[in-house]
């Protein structure tokens, strides 16, 4: 399912108040967790994506002013990902590549708490890891 929002645009019958407070609470995850410092602009121009073939098997894609694209993983265990990891992260950086974006962010939402540390370190062993690429492990609370 793809919800867009462009300006004052309405797809899929959404109010507009529900595309401006579901795109409030993208922008506020977007900065305040993943640590996004886009302009305000950016954040015009979202695209949400969930369970599509856009990116693997992310279980929610957003596409945010045509310079940020983010997959969101939230796996029945993390230890599976972490084996994916690698290709996860090939993956999104040749889909920021292809389609422009300026950074790739992947996360990975558990509430386990070995999990970040350890999906950390195998993120920060992969060979061509750039600064346009960062992993996020978060709890689930977080999410918008």
């Amino acid at each position: 399912m793809v919800r867009e929002a462009i300006g004052t645009c309405c797809v899929q019958s959404l109010q507009m108040n529900d595309i401006r407070r579901n795109n409030a609470s993208i922008k506020h995850f977007v900065r305040e967790h993943l640590g996004c410092a886009c302009p305000d602009k950016v954040f015009e121009n979202i695209t949400v994506t969930e369970q599509s073939d856009i990116f693997s098997s992310a279980n929610t894609v957003y596409e945010i002013g045509g310079r940020l694209f983010v997959a969101v993983f939230v796996p029945a265990d993390w230890h599976d990902i972490s084996i994916q990891l690698g290709k996860l992260v090939v993956d999104g950086k040749q889909f920021r590549d292809r389609h422009g974006y300026n950074r790739f962010r992947l996360v990975i939402v558990t509430d386990d708490d070995d999990a970040e540390k350890d999906l950390q370190r195998i993120f920060n062993d992969l060979p061509g890891i750039d600064d346009k690429t960062h992993l996020h492990v978060i709890r689930s609370n977080i999410l918008p």
